[in-house]
């Protein structure tokens, strides 16, 4: 039995503590980068695209190289985030807890949710054709 306490110990503290970091996310999609000036082949080029569950903000990372996050807030899912600038954002801000992720890999940078990194969409380029799922 003195063996079992601490590990009951552990399991009933780690089932207290609430989840925030399962974000929802929603259905991917297909754009066509033709239609997306600002971000094909602009690098640090930005764009929100009507996907996923509160939206996706897909960024040109490099040449043919993109990410795409999600943009409900870790810590309040049904908060759409903003990005800091619309253009060329390196930014996201949830505007009800104040939390802020960055864009090059969704970790935390500050606020109520810095425990958890943005959800991040997989991104595959064939040609213009860029699909996040």
């Amino acid at each position: 039995m003195k063996k079992l306490l601490p590990i009951l110990t552990c399991l009933l503290l780690l089932s207290c503590q609430p989840d925030h970091c399962n974000t929802p996310f929603g259905a991917g999609g297909t754009i066509d980068l033709i239609d997306y000036s600002n971000l094909y082949n602009h690098v640090g080029g930005t764009e929100m695209i009507s996907c996923g569950y509160k939206g996706v903000l897909l960024r040109c990372s490099g040449f043919s190289e993109y990410t795409a996050f999600e943009c409900a807030c870790p810590h309040d899912h049904e908060v759409r985030m903003q990005p800091d600038d619309s253009k060329e954002a390196v930014i996201l801000t949830c505007p009800s807890c104040g939390s802020r992720f960055e864009l090059i890999n969704g970790a935390p940078l500050e606020g109520s949710a810095t425990s958890c990194q943005l959800y991040q969409y997989r991104v595959s380029v064939e040609g213009t054709m860029l699909t996040i799922y």
